[in-house]
């Protein structure tokens, strides 16, 4: 489904990704790991149109999305969560979603005239309830953020990503600062998530979050990649071993 190919991206002369190649399955979850600073977040951001690829393509579903904007990528059915989340404090979860699918399609000024964006605003309502009841999210939809446990928060991030029906879902770091239960829980989404026909790639650290989840995994490190496999082929992999245990411990 996502096609990478030899992807380098470079910042000022120092080469982030260098030869970045890989394709994901058609269906399930691919893991993308690597020690901090290995080039993760850099090639989710070239795959999104967040960073413009020096060199190399992007393709998806068959499609050439190379140095798309990322208003084009998300278009092309592909949605993305980022580490910190991006919820307004101001307004409640419901709110927040309204502003997502804003950001999907939106109504039209002059149907607003003739009375004709009734049925817009009906379809995001439904679409919004229904993504919010899809993570169990919906008691909390009247509620701000400040007073929402931060592990309903990335189950509700989950809710906002996929309110455009994508076709795939880049998660960027999802576990970082959950519990155990919350992790378990947010696997269950993720899960039930793969289970609607959605692709999953996604960056974590957390290589037991990784091993109940992940069908393939993919290991980067000082920009290219090192080793790619199932869970067990990577966690055996001496390239692996050596980038996050040192030479002396393999």
């Amino acid at each position: 489904m996502l096609d990478i190919n030899n992807i380098g991206v470079s910042f000022g002369g120092v080469r982030a990704l260098n030869e970045v190649s890989f394709t994901t399955p058609d269906k399930g979850i691919t893991a993308l790991i690597g020690p901090n600073g290995a080039g993760k977040t850099t090639l989710f951001n070239a795959i999104t149109g967040f960073v413009t690829p020096t060199d190399g393509t992007v393709s998806f579903s068959g499609e050439n999305i190379t140095g798309k904007v990322p208003e084009d990528v998300f278009m092309y059915g592909i949605s993305r969560t980022f580490q910190n989340l991006n919820i307004i404090p101001e307004l409640n979860l419901r709110q927040n979603m309204y502003l997502g699918f804003i950001g999907k399609e939106k109504p039209s000024p002059l149907k607003s005239i003739a009375g004709l964006n009734r049925s817009y605003w009906k379809d995001a309502e439904k679409r919004i309830d229904e993504c919010m009841d899809f993570v169990n999210v919906t008691e909390y939809a009247e509620m701000t953020p400040d007073s929402i446990p931060y592990g309903v928060l990335k189950n509700f991030e989950l809710a906002r990503a996929i309110l455009s029906n994508p076709k795939m879902l880049l998660l960027d770091e999802p576990a970082a600062g959950l519990n155990l239960n919350e992790k378990e829980n947010l696997a269950a989404m993720v899960k039930k998530i793969v289970g609607q026909g959605v692709n999953i790639l996604m960056v974590e650290h957390d290589m037991q979050f990784i091993s109940s989840l992940a069908d393939y995994v993919i290991c980067l490190n000082f920009g290219e990649v090192i080793g790619k496999g199932t869970y067990k082929e990577v966690r055996e992999n001496k390239e692996v071993l050596r980038a996050y245990l040192g030479d002396d411990e393999v």
